[in-house]
């Protein structure tokens, strides 16, 4: 049977046949004032067969059905002979389905049963077919935008791994290779996987978008006339593809071999040390056995390391750092060929790439390994290595500013990230040769959120402003003409710095384009849900009933916040002469050193030096230090050190005076400690009553030479030990010659028990006096005792229940400065040897040190309220230690009780009301 093709006939002339027809076809116009019965039986006989025949041709194309818009234009064979039926429209509206549908009724029953129409399927899908999928797409993308960029990726994996189709119908497979970063930039392996070659037509194409280049097909981008690069958005994203691809593999590499390399230097230390604590005690060395060595003092150096780390690589260290300063080379001209690729959207001629950039831009580089080499980055706290790795951090930054131009890669700094527990890097992901896996949760297998790198400027700026502080005024003072070197040294991270805030006020100037706080977002970080460093390792047994934060946890990580925003700060320890020239600095011990050396000029290099590590420690310090540089005299340092939890040193406040000699760093420095009760109390072996500090780090004790003080050593290392070292749990044992710490030890505990009261004395009752409010530390008190207050008063408590001399402090409740014993027995230190001597701060032998030859007449009782305008801690040094000792004895009044005490202190500072005071802390 054969087919024909017909269209619906002119309205205004008869209808043509295409075929032989046995008589000519009638044409009715059915006009409204025309009507009759016959045609309007005719017209309901058409409807009933449209319907039936729209109903089939439903199921036949799987269309919407008879009320959707859009029909098909031609039908199917008709069994009816009619004619057309024109239905005048003066208004021209468009048809609607039904009308439609009759119109066409009308013309098939003009067909005769002999006749035949061919069936044509529409071309294009239904026209709300389109938009319900577009609208789908766009859902479906949004909502991949909440979840880890990974999914993101799934969805464009065609983009980058696709076989692509040439006009001439050839089949071409994405090129595959690794990128190499040569000193051509954007290097030739690169350019050569931006373009799709095709061998039978002889053609080379954009990768992209397969539009045809003139370039060769061998083109890797040398050529003018090559224009891949900026052809499309596809490409530009594909570029980034396979940048973040080889850069990936290359630094996955690069950690491989070092962590290969610190497995061995690990494995060679283990065979080379000796024990940790033997004979000679904390802080004393004996020559032939191990105390505190390297390991501990030197190896907590964070950063690169390349100045810090343990003695046992200097044999590698040539090797080392030209694989280091190799690598740092190729991390620049990666972060260079990223940052070519990138939006640009505020350049002086932006292109419709960089206004309308490919939306997988931000997945691409969350979900590689930049994140994680940008963010040790920013945490690095070495400036010596900022200026070391200066053309790395330049590259940084310039990256850094151009991820701010566009909302897109923006996202990847401020937006949540996770935290990667194992990747095989982003190429080998896309092709399907590898997996991603990342760190779960243990609880609810959620992925771990990680910290915004964003977050991370936070600290860096604190570092930058410290360093821009104190290289200042080395700059304005001319003391770093060196020759040059210095000066230029000085000017490079002086302008680092800067550029380093620039930086971070670019990303936050984007952030409020697009109304996002910069302060909600470290405040986030804050939360008590928030999981960040221990959502996948926190354990379930200090967790109470239900999944809330144990307070415990909550509490440490407020205190810590609140340590952080004290820790370090340049201020005014000097005021005005009352001779009227010169500065003097009251309740400072090395006034004579800064008169001594106030003319005297120290080497340029030793105060870049200091400026240096002043900077680190602005952000290094642990929670429970602080220290405070004079503004004027950088040399003149201040440090609080607080106890640490476990230990009788809990909760107290221990303050030391810091002198930096012009020798440092070849000479370490000066320590006083001023938290002595007047002069009265002994805390602790290593911690004389005169003030003197016994560490083999500062000099002040012989001991192993890796024990000692070197040009690589830092005043941070000496704040920790201190800490950690000195201010412990057992501190009897730290006197040589009583061997492996034993917490059944009668004597330790009889030694712990006189060490808690003298502590909650002078460490925090003292401290919570209205004298203090205006002081140095009065923010650090008030923040202190405020924050750990509910830890600090149920400790006291529990010391209380076991110890009388806690509710009862006074001359008879046996609150004696007991020395460590011999044979289990305590025994009170004479009053002359405990006291002491101040010259002894030099070097000098102690009897109680040498032959153990003791006085044992009886001990001074501290004294008590009201001795030295009640601030003993801050009594002047006019008069000899012995003789304020004495005098604070005779001057005592009768038995306090410390916890009475401690609480109306805190009412006292709760009224002080300083900084965030206790409002930060609900």
């Amino acid at each position: 049977m054969s087919s024909r093709k017909r269209a619906p006939p002119p309205s205004d002339s008869p209808r043509k046949r295409t075929k032989k027809s046995p008589a000519p076809e009638t044409v009715i116009t059915v006009e409204d004032e025309e009507d009759d019965l016959e045609s309007i039986l005719a017209q309901i006989k058409a409807q009933e067969e449209s319907e039936a025949l729209a109903r089939r041709l439903q199921e036949e194309w799987n269309a919407p059905g008879p009320s959707s818009s859009g029909p098909p234009s031609g039908l199917g064979d008709a069994t009816h002979a009619s004619e057309f039926i024109e239905v005048s429209d003066d208004e021209h509206q468009p048809e609607d389905d039904e009308t439609m549908a009759r119109r066409l009724a009308k013309a098939w029953e003009a067909d005769v049963s002999d006749s035949d129409v061919e069936l044509i399927p529409p071309s294009s899908s239904h026209p709300k077919t389109h938009s319900s999928a577009a609208e789908k797409g766009k859902a479906k993308s949004d909502s991949s935008s909440a979840i880890p960029p990974i999914a993101k990726l799934e969805q464009c994996r065609d983009l980058f791994t696709g076989e692509k189709t040439c006009a001439c119908g050839a089949k071409l497979p994405s090129p595959r290779g690794h990128v190499v970063f040569t000193p051509q930039s954007p290097p030739p392996s690169l350019l050569r996987l931006l373009h799709v070659p095709c061998k039978k037509c002889n053609t080379n194409h954009c990768r992209g978008c397969m539009s045809p280049v003139s370039c060769p097909l061998t083109c890797k981008g040398e050529g003018t006339e090559c224009s891949v690069q900026t052809c499309c958005a596809n490409v530009r994203v594909i570029a980034i593809f396979e940048t973040l691809g080889g850069f990936d593999r290359q630094y996955l590499g690069e950690r491989d071999c070092s962590d290969e390399r610190a497995r061995k230097a690990a494995a060679k230390a283990r065979a080379n040390r000796g024990a940790t604590v033997g004979p000679g005690g904390t802080g004393y060395g004996t020559g032939n056995t191990g105390g505190w060595g390297n390991d501990y003092v030197y190896g907590r150096g964070r950063g690169r390391g390349r100045s810090r780390g343990a003695n046992n690589g200097e044999l590698q260290l040539p090797i080392t750092d030209a694989l280091a300063s190799h690598f740092d080379e190729i991390i620049v001209r990666a972060l260079d060929t990223v940052t070519t690729y990138l939006p640009a959207p505020y350049a002086d001629d932006p292109k419709i790439y960089d206004m309308l950039p490919h939306d997988c831009i931000g997945a691409l580089l969350s979900l590689s390994q930049l994140p994680e080499l940008l963010g040790s980055l920013l945490r690095n706290d070495s400036v010596t290595d900022w200026i070391t790795r200066i053309d790395v951090y330049h590259a940084m930054l310039a990256l850094l500013r151009r991820m701010a131009d566009c909302e897109l890669t923006l996202e990847v700094l401020i937006g949540t990230r996770w935290e990667i527990s194992k990747s095989c890097g982003l190429e080998d992901w896309m092709w399907g040769d590898g997996s991603i896996v990342w760190e779960r949760k243990k609880d609810t297998d959620d992925p771990v959120p990680a910290p915004p790198l964003y977050a991370h400027f936070k600290k860096l700026t604190r570092q930058c402003e410290a360093f821009l502080a104190g290289a200042s005024s080395l700059l304005e003072s001319g003391e770093a003409d060196d020759g040059g070197e210095t000066a230029e040294t000085a000017v490079k991270a002086t302008s680092l710095c800067g550029d380093i805030i620039a930086a971070k006020d670019d990303i936050e100037r984007a952030m409020a384009v697009i109304g996002k706080n910069p302060e909600s977002v470290l405040r986030d970080l804050d939360r008590p849900d928030d999981p960040s460093g221990s959502g996948s390792t926190t354990g379930s047994g200090r967790e109470g009933k239900g999944k809330g934060l144990d307070p415990a946890i909550n509490l440490d990580r407020v205190y810590a916040r609140e340590c952080e925003r004290l820790a370090f700060k340049y201020v005014a320890l000097s005021q005005p002469a009352q001779t009227g020239t010169g500065l003097d600095y009251p309740g400072y011990k090395y006034v004579q050193e800064l008169k001594k050396t106030a003319n005297a000029t120290r080497n340029p290099k030793d105060r870049l030096h200091l400026v240096k590590e002043l900077a680190v420690m602005a952000t290094s310090l642990p929670p429970g230090v602080w220290v405070r540089v004079d503004e004027v005299r950088n040399d003149a340092i201040k440090i609080m050190i607080a106890g640490p939890e476990g230990t009788p040193y809990a909760g107290g406040l221990f303050e030391f005076d810091c002198f930096i000699p012009l020798e440092y760093p070849n000479k370490p420095p000066l320590m006083h400690l001023r938290t002595t009760g007047g002069g009265s109390v002994r805390f602790n072996p290593n911690l004389y009553n005169c003030g003197k500090v016994c560490l083999s780090l500062l000099g002040t004790w012989p001991g192993r030479p890796e024990e000692q003080w070197s040009p690589k050593s830092t005043l941070l290392q000496v704040l920790v030990s201190i800490q950690s070292m000195i201010l412990i749990e057992l501190p009897y044992f730290n006197e040589p010659g009583y061997g492996k710490a034993n917490a059944n030890n009668r004597a330790s505990q009889e030694y712990n028990k006189n060490i808690r009261a003298q502590t909650t004395r002078w460490a925090i009752v003292e401290w919570l006096k209205d004298e203090h409010k205006d002081g140095v530390w009065g923010e650090v008190i008030a923040s202190h005792f405020l924050t750990r207050h509910d830890a600090i008063r149920p400790c006291l408590v529990d010391w209380a229940k076991h110890q009388t001399n806690i509710r009862k402090y006074g001359p008879s409740a046996g609150a004696y400065a007991l020395y460590p014993s011999f044979g289990g027995a305590s025994i009170p230190m004479g009053f002359d040897d405990y006291a002491g001597d101040e010259s002894d701060e030099d070097g000098g032998d102690d009897d109680e040190f040498g032959g153990y030859d003791f006085d044992l007449g009886p001990v001074p009782p501290p004294y008590g309220d009201g001795v030295v305008q009640g601030a003993a801690s801050h009594a002047p040094y006019g008069a000899s230690l012995l003789e304020r000792a004495k005098a604070a004895v005779g001057a005592r009044p009768g038995e306090m009780d410390l916890l009475d005490e401690f609480d109306k202190g805190i009412q006292r500072v709760r009224g002080w009301k300083l900084g965030d005071g206790d409002g930060s802390r609900e």
